[in-house]
């Protein structure tokens, strides 16, 4: 057994203050490059955060309007005398920015409905997410 690590690099561009996007497609692709292991996504930023769930139209809207009441942006936030985007970050703490997804036969092993969705809470902004992928 000989231990291979793959890392892919990938841009997002979000289009709304608060928005979901599937990125399975592009996480996908660099678990082609091993049979078996496990795939680490994480994306390099602050305001945003990745989960694993559905991708239906209904939840992608309910994931941002959750969190806006989770954290409401028009909270009261000491980071806001900067960029007036602390409910992000807050949020995005909690949700996190990784997660570990893992591979069979060179595919995401996710279940039926699992997508990997990246959740933007202070866009319009480029994200960018790196994909580093271990196993045999």
């Amino acid at each position: 057994m000989h231990m291979k690590i793959f890392e892919k690099e990938f841009k997002v561009k979000t289009n709304e203050r608060f928005e979901s996007i599937d990125i399975t497609d592009n996480v996908e692709d660099a678990a082609k490059s091993i049979d078996s292991g496990i795939a680490y996504i994480f994306v390099k930023h602050t305001t945003c955060a990745v989960i694993v769930n559905e991708a239906e139209k209904g939840l992608m809207s309910d994931y941002l309007e959750w969190a806006k009441k989770l954290v409401p942006p028009e909270g009261k936030f000491n980071h806001n005398i900067i960029d007036n985007n602390g409910h992000a970050h807050i949020i995005s703490s909690i949700i996190g920015n990784s997660r570990v997804v893992p591979v069979k036969g060179g595919k995401l092993d996710l279940g039926t409905w699992q997508r990997i969705i990246l959740l933007e809470f202070d866009g319009p902004r480029v994200r960018t997410v790196n994909v580093k992928v271990m196993g045999e």
